[in-house]
């Protein structure tokens, strides 16, 4: 009987048979993604690559943790509604024109998916979006009652029921409500994508990375929450505004004809009424919103200030030998979330007269247990795992130099191609499975080429998120194309321009913002990060 050394001659061979076996189960779904992630415990060890207690070990990292406090705490905005409150706000600060309310969407969007995941943002916004397009518009209900209304009072006059008119004006005003709504959803899907990747908690492809990166280079890299901040909010504001503008020239026509008489628009100022009533109607701002306002922003605070990397941070006041992690500091504001009361019923905060009562804390574990994404942190342990076990076996600098002849190439034609090829392979599988893949090869494609690691690392991270053809690129995709009933050609018309767009939005900031901002000068961007 042949052992698997025999019949797997290299460690490169076998660990490039456990990452394409790994791929094609992500791609095909032929196992869930969590279970899938999982086969590194038992593939590694068999095929005499890592140990089992080596495999285990990669599964609970800092990344994880950082990841699990984010999510944790963007839990607490959900469960205080705090979420919606922002939303209608800003929806009544952009106005009721449909150009207008779609940029008010993407800014929200854009914005709760730096702290929040993409698709949590998307399932809460697609609510609000059908019901704001549903404002924009008379219900065909309410069209048909006002005809027969009349009718009765005029029996005289020809009424517009008679005549067949309003099932034609209420038939085109529901035309119109679809075509308007489609854009608005695919809009909100996109900005979740950009914003997730505004910091390392947006979503799980930076994550991947921070792990990854720091496993091969250390955590003296220059690196840090800013640092990562200062790239990827730049790139999530300009591109969600060339977004919004690409949206609008596709897009023209439906919007266009809101503006014609018969379309059946509501007056501006009864769609603004009623979403101001909504938003009254959440009152005003409870001590429970304040609270988890506070620590959210307390987190950020915290995490962009440790270590900013141009100036000294708080880090630095602890005079330690071992250093304080992102980790450390998400775990902290969490067990505070556990511990403050959502509700003022103690000391100064109580009303004279009123017993002192308890009162549950900002988050309960049974709610965080039953909402939180576990699934997530497997597959961010499976990268790891396939991240380790390419770095050991040798796999990732074999098909490194395979790929040598990129180093001929310059510079921005190496990062260009390898944008539009991860952008294009994310359309059909997980983004953290893709970056989980990719990043040590190209980490590798780097030092063959003698770039800095950052300089295609990044941009190779960001691209891993920017799936914008496919329904299935996205679970926010997915949920928009459901909601809207849309065609596969709504989203792939929209998305093959938007993903050029973002790429070379991407590239320039990377040549200018993220040589500015790492040193990758001319001179030094030859030399890897040591």
């Amino acid at each position: 009987m042949l052992s698997c050394k025999t019949f797997f001659q290299t460690y490169e061979a076998r660990a490039g048979y456990c990452v394409l076996l790994m791929t094609i189960f992500w791609l095909t779904s032929a196992l869930p993604e969590a279970v899938t992630s999982l086969l590194p415990i038992v593939l590694f060890p068999l095929l005499d690559i890592l140990s089992t207690s080596e495999v285990c070990a990669l599964y609970i990292k800092q990344s994880n943790i950082v990841f699990f406090g984010g999510v944790v705490l963007a839990l607490g905005v959900e469960r205080s509604n705090l979420h919606r409150r922002i939303a209608l706000r800003v929806i009544l600060t952009f106005g009721t024109n449909p150009r207008w309310l779609m940029l008010g969407f993407m800014s929200v969007s854009m914005s709760l998916s730096l702290w929040i995941s993409n698709s949590g943002v998307t399932a809460m916004l697609i609510p609000i979006v059908n019901a704001v397009v549903d404002e924009l518009f008379h219900d065909s209900m309410d069209v048909e009652m006002g005809a027969n209304s009349l009718a009765s009072q005029h029996s005289s006059i020809v009424t517009l029921q008679e005549t067949g008119q309003p099932t034609k004006q209420c038939s085109r005003s529901n035309d119109i409500k679809q075509k308007v709504k489609v854009p608005f959803l695919i809009a909100v899907s996109y900005a979740a994508s950009l914003g997730g990747t505004g910091t390392l908690i947006g979503s799980g492809a930076p994550l991947a990375f921070k792990g990854i990166f720091e496993d091969l280079y250390g955590s003296d890299t220059g690196l840090s929450f800013a640092t990562w901040m200062a790239i990827g909010v730049p790139v999530a504001l300009i591109t969600t505004l060339l977004a919004w503008i690409w949206l609008q020239v596709l897009f023209a026509a439906d919007f266009k004809s809101t503006a014609n008489d018969d379309c059946g628009m509501r007056n501006k100022e009864d769609i603004k009424s009623s979403i101001r009533n909504q938003y009254t109607e959440l009152g005003p701002m409870t001590y429970y919103e304040k609270s988890i306002l506070f620590l959210f922003g307390l987190l950020i605070v915290l995490w962009v200030s440790k270590d900013p990397q141009f100036m000294p941070g708080w880090e630095d006041l602890f005079h330690q030998e071992n250093r304080i992690g992102d980790g450390t500091v998400a775990i902290a504001v969490v067990v505070l979330a556990f511990i403050l009361p959502s509700e003022p019923n103690f000391l100064c905060f109580r009303k004279a007269g009123e017993e002192s009562s308890s009162s549950p804390a900002l988050l309960e574990w049974s709610y965080v247990q039953r909402k939180f994404p576990w699934s997530v942190l497997l597959l961010l342990g499976g990268g790891y795992a396939i991240s380790d076990a390419s770095k050991v076996s040798g796999l990732s600098v074999l098909l490194a130099n395979y790929l040598s002849s990129l180093a001929t190439l310059p510079p921005f034609a190496v990062l260009l191609i390898m944008c539009f090829l991860t952008s294009a392979i994310t359309e059909i599988a997980s983004n953290t499975a893709i970056a989980s893949i990719l990043l040590p090869i190209v980490a590798q494609i780097t030092e063959v080429a003698k770039l800095n690691p950052l300089y295609l690392m990044m941009p190779v991270t960001f691209s891993c998120c920017h799936a914008f053809m496919l329904p299935v690129g996205t679970p926010s995709n997915a949920m928009v194309f459901s909601a809207g009933k849309m065609k596969p050609g709504d989203m792939m018309k929209a998305g093959a321009v938007m993903k050029i767009i973002s790429i070379f939005v991407l590239c320039s900031i990377m040549e200018t913002v993220g040589v500015a901002i790492f040193g990758l000068s001319n001179s030094q961007q030859s030399s890897c990060i040591e």
